[in-house]
């Protein structure tokens, strides 16, 4: 991968974050690199348990106990000449907590995890604007009542002392996004953002985080199962099983020519338009094994129909460049660039 980029934001290198439990030890990240460049949103797609939702809270340094990030690195580029190793900060020091927030932020899929029932939403709003910043409480006020009017709340100034529960889903959902911008981050994680929304909402959360991006300049890692939405909000996607990134590459190419198995089928499982009836959707036979104690083999050998006995199974497939930017994990292909797995 390329360092040497003046527009790179973040670098994921080899990243393992584990849970260690009585029953063994459970790999949720297993070695993931991934970079991100400045106002580029990626997509993070893979089913539920493949370790997407992890490897955000691992950037963040948010890992519930008895979670711990046990090695790689997460290097954040900003106004310093050196980058920032996020994985060896302190997950608790005053470093990280000025990255959270400020430099970082994330936007989770259920907006009340992220408010608090018993305070207004503008104060608590006010409150990121005050932990990261400068500014008087009367600036911070006056902030919050821009930054609700431009999410979309109506009546920003006479929303400002609103409750959670008084709120739609929607409208908490713009109040966390307002949150989430607050202090103009580089970059936003927005984790399922919009799963618990109904349609019409979930179209205009996102439409109203493209036009933020557009005004704020920030880069997006956008999460999610939905392939409809990655579709239309990203540049580039990591496709994600197992704890692994099993192929990357731009969205025009992961669309139109997938690579592994596993994207194929994630493909050949969604609905097309002009299908009829006719159109059978298929289905990825077998669930998602649990990472733990795992042996060295293709996460997803044994629900792949072009598995290969003695390959697959014998060790975990490095991630290889197939074309310029399409990178795939499977021994179907052969390439002579490779990346550390």
């Amino acid at each position: 991968m390329d360092e040497t980029r003046s527009d790179r934001l973040l670098e994921i290198e080899d990243l393992r974050t584990h849970f260690f439990l009585e029953e063994g030890v459970l790999q949720a990240v297993d070695g993931v690199s991934l970079t991100i460049d400045r106002h580029q949103t990626v997509g993070i797609i893979g089913e539920s348990g493949c370790g997407k939702s992890v490897m955000a809270q691992s950037v963040l340094r948010i890992v519930p106990s008895p979670g711990k990030l046990v090695s790689g690195r997460i290097l954040l580029h900003g106004e310093t000449p050196a980058p920032v190793d996020i994985a060896a900060l302190d997950p608790f020091g005053e470093e990280i907590r000025q990255i959270r927030g400020a430099v970082v932020s994330m936007v989770f899929q259920e907006p009340m995890t992220s408010l608090s029932p018993v305070h207004g939403i503008g104060d608590q709003v006010a409150e990121m604007i005050l932990e990261h910043t400068t500014v008087t409480k009367q600036e911070a006020h006056e902030r919050t009542i821009e930054l609700l009017d431009t999410v979309g709340i109506p009546d920003p100034a006479g929303r400002m002392s609103s409750y959670p529960h008084e709120l739609s889903g929607g409208l908490r959902q713009r109040v966390v996004i307002a949150m989430a911008l607050a202090c103009n981050p580089s970059l936003l994680i927005a984790d399922e953002p919009t799963t618990a929304l109904d349609v019409t909402v979930q179209a205009q959360i996102l439409e109203l985080m493209k036009s933020l991006q557009q005004q704020f300049g920030m880069a997006i890692m956008f999460i999610t199962h939905d392939l409809g939405i990655i579709a239309g909000m990203a540049d580039e996607v990591a496709v994600m099983y197992l704890g692994r990134i099993v192929e990357r590459a731009p969205v025009k190419q992961i669309f139109n020519n997938p690579l592994h198995p596993y994207t194929v089928a994630l493909l050949n499982s969604v609905p097309r338009l002009g299908s009829g009836r006719s159109g059978r959707l298929e289905s990825i036979e077998g669930t998602v094994p649990l990472p733990m104690d795992m042996s060295p083999q293709c996460g997803f050998f044994s629900r792949c129909g072009k598995a290969i006995a003695g390959q697959c199974d014998a060790a975990v497939p490095p991630l290889i460049e197939i074309e310029a930017g399409h990178w795939v994990r499977c021994v179907l292909y052969d390439a002579p660039k490779q990346v550390t797995s």
